[in-house]
């Protein structure tokens, strides 16, 4: 019946749009090219192939195919009017294989490998899901470093089998690979292999109830698997609009996604018929949150947050059930409870609330602690808590739980935590009884580092939730989805959604802060007057460091200009003796400009004296004109500079410089040098002598015949 209606809606949708839309996409925007290839193939059927066992992409739930793959398949047809069909494949290396050799004509949760991408056109995920890693229980395999060494199940052809050492290139391992997760669970209980690695997408919840004895290890989020619309290369179009329709529906694709998740978690959970029921006409319950319980219970702008607000958001969120909420004080909301205005509580389980109210799994199995002053004395259970003063919060457990063991309980009633801590403090009060989360959230956040643990109670003081026992449904509901969600994730973003304390220790710092404060405004003003002078120095004194740059500098190479050589280096350059003058002299620098432009010119300068810079890291450089430069380099004698130079004329040779679009042109020049021996030897005639010598080299060079840009040595 269901189908039937759904068809209904779609014809009288269909009509309400008009005849257009048969024409055009309701949603996704095309380019011309994919509209055109589009309205070619609307109607047409393409085959799907995916892993059948892939978790909540794909699944059977009350004898109807579901997931997100099938969600995806109607909304495509929808919205393109492309008929997707899944193929009939028995696992992903059957439908892999098929799609390789062309009986497949999309392949859905194919991560891209250069040797996949050869053959196949990959969209962006629909989704991604990170790799699991599971062991069993009572094996020493405890974390993904423990495989090292170890033999590992795989997927048959998973993309996971090449990238887990590629991430984790420390563990050594022996890959075996499975047609199924059956196949490589099966071989992980006989102890075939150490671990297995597959995909997520909620099968791990299956796993939890179809192989007990295997738990989860670790989560490989830095490895996921993406869940694309692979098509073959001469197929890309249609995996441009299919990767358009991703693109454009991603919120659509989101409410898909939880809508499967919900219903993969009914089936993976075994939810009966008469829970099914209770989800599918009821599915909405009503939450009571009493005054605020840090870092659990916190009521804000009509939401539940905190620890157990978290919690609740998870099990509504795994099944699909929607928790209204409403706050009050706890007599309050413990009245509607019992009146059946409410429908769940966080609370303590009792003897004599057993009679109002089911109490699914734990939400936290921690035991409560005593605290005390780190003076106190350490105490054994409630026993070491006779006669001594203990502060309970009004209408907590704890009142009954220490009359019941106690001769004589010194009781001190405190309407919060809070007071109940402060009482600690003044010594008041010897000792408090709490959830050690909440302590630690209390002693941390107000900055009591004076009170410390100072014993265990061995009663059962976990959180549960109570829900009230005229909705047996939902009790039994969240006793089956509690134990699949991660307590400790739960926690911390559930402490991350309430208020932080003002930590009182920081208020009396603040106090001494402020008093330093005046103490050192005074400091303080007189600094900013040295400061500013000390600026306004600094600041004359770079303006002439940069007059001096412009000055001295050529701005295209960064090389000192002549203005430098002639008024800074007259005395020649510092360093040891002896100290080669090169010259160099650019070849076809005017070539260069008149057939493609200064641009391409100043390259070659730039490419040239980028190599010279290589070459001569110690050396000092200057451009004495358009093409002409001079390098100095101390502690060099002829021998050394002959190899230099030829080691500069080989990277010349080497390298390459654009001088258009589509052409490119190798530096050259003609070089000379000359030695100076000592001090006494006028720099400007070893100079001379350098040029000298650059002029012969560049008149052989020109006696040559040479179609190209080379370099020659002179």
């Amino acid at each position: 019946m269901a189908c039937v209606g759904w068809a209904i809606l779609l014809v009288l949708a269909c009509v309400l749009l008009g005849t257009a839309s048969a024409a055009t996409p309701l949603q996704v925007q095309l380019n011309p090219d994919e509209q055109a290839w589009l309205d070619a193939n609307r109607g047409k059927t393409f085959s799907v192939g995916f892993d059948p066992f892939a978790g909540l992409d794909y699944f059977e739930f009350r004898g109807q195919h579901s997931g997100l793959l099938p969600a995806l398949i109607e909304d495509i047809e929808v919205q393109l009017g492309l008929k997707l069909v899944p193929a009939m494949v028995k696992g992903w290396d059957d439908a892999y294989t098929r799609f390789v050799a062309g009986q497949i004509d999309i392949l859905y949760g194919a991560n891209p490998t250069p040797e996949r991408s050869r053959i196949m056109w990959f969209t962006r995920p629909v989704w991604k899901y990170p790799y699991n890693m599971f062991a069993l229980k009572a094996s020493s395999v405890q974390t993904l470093g423990d495989l090292d060494g170890k033999n590992v199940g795989f997927i048959r052809n998973d993309f996971v089998v090449q990238q887990l050492p590629q991430e984790f290139p420390n563990i050594h391992l022996q890959s075996i690979e499975f047609d199924s997760q059956e196949l490589g669970l099966q071989a992980l209980e006989a102890g075939l292999v150490d671990g297995f690695v597959t995909a997520g997408a909620g099968v791990e919840y299956d796993f939890f109830y179809t192989h007990p004895k295997v738990a989860l290890v670790a989560q490989i989020r830095s490895i996921t698997s993406d869940m694309t619309m692979a098509v073959a290369k001469d197929r890309e179009l249609l995996g441009r609009v299919l990767d358009r329709y991703i693109d454009q529906r991603n919120t659509a694709i989101r409410v898909m996604k939880r809508n499967a998740e919900s219903l993969y978690n009914r089936k993976t959970l075994r939810l009966n018929e008469a829970e099914l029921r209770w989800l599918e006409q009821k599915g909405t319950a009503v939450v009571g949150v009493a005054e605020d319980y840090l870092p659990f219970d916190h009521h804000s702008q009509g939401e539940y947050r905190g620890i157990a607000g978290e919690m609740l958001k998870r099990i509504g969120d795994s099944v699909g059930v929607r928790f209204k909420v409403v706050s009050g004080s706890f007599s309050e909301i413990m009245e509607q409870a019992r009146s059946g205005g409410v429908d769940v509580v966080n609370m303590a389980k009792t003897e004599d609330r057993l009679k109002d109210f089911f109490f699914p799994h734990a939400i936290s199995t921690e035991r409560d602690i005593i605290v005390g002053l780190k003076t106190s004395a350490p105490v054994q259970d409630v026993y070491g808590l006779e006669g001594k003063p203990v502060a309970v919060i009004d209408g907590f457990w704890h009142e009954e739980y220490l009359r019941k063991n106690l001769k004589n309980a010194h009781i001190v009633k405190t309407a919060d935590i809070m007071e109940s801590l402060r009482l600690v403090r003044q010594g008041e009060v010897a000792y408090v009884i709490e959830n050690p989360t909440v302590v630690e959230f209390y002693i941390n956040g107000l900055g009591y580092t004076d009170i410390v643990k100072r014993g265990n109670t061995s009663k059962d003081s976990f959180v549960y939730f109570g829900v009230s026992r005229r909705q047996p449904e939902l009790a039994a509901i969240m006793d089956k989805v509690i134990p699949l969600i991660d307590f400790e994730d739960a926690k911390y973003a559930g402490i991350q959604s309430v208020p932080a304390l003002n930590n009182e220790a920081n208020r009396r710092l603040l106090m001494l802060v402020l008093v330093l404060a005046v103490a050192l405004l005074g400091i303080l003003l007189l600094v900013i007057k040295v400061v500013r002078n000390l600026a306004e120095q600094k600041s004359r004194t770079q303006f002439l460091t940069e007059r001096e740059n412009l000055l001295y500098t050529d701005a295209l190479t960064g090389f000192f200009n002549r203005n430098y050589l002639s008024q800074k280096a007259s005395q020649g350059v510092a360093g040891a003796y002896p100290q080669a003058m090169v010259v160099a002299d650019v070849n076809n620098l005017k070539q260069v400009n008149d057939s493609y432009g200064h641009a391409a010119g100043d390259a070659l300068l730039v490419s040239f004296t980028s190599l010279v810079r290589q070459q001569w890291p110690q050396g000092h450089f200057f451009r004495l004109g358009g093409d002409e430069f001079l390098i100095m380099l101390p502690g060099t004698d002829a021998s050394r500079v002959q190899a230099d130079i030829a080691a500069l004329l080989e990277r010349c040779r080497q390298t390459s410089y654009a001088v258009s679009p589509n052409e490119s042109a190798q530096p050259s020049a003609a070089m000379g040098y000359a030695i100076r021996h000592s001090a006494e030897v006028p720099l400007a005639s070893c100079i001379a002598e350098a040029d000298q010598c650059m002029y012969q080299a560049k008149a052989q060079m020109k006696k040559r015949r040479s179609d190209d840009l080379q370099v020659d040595t002179p």
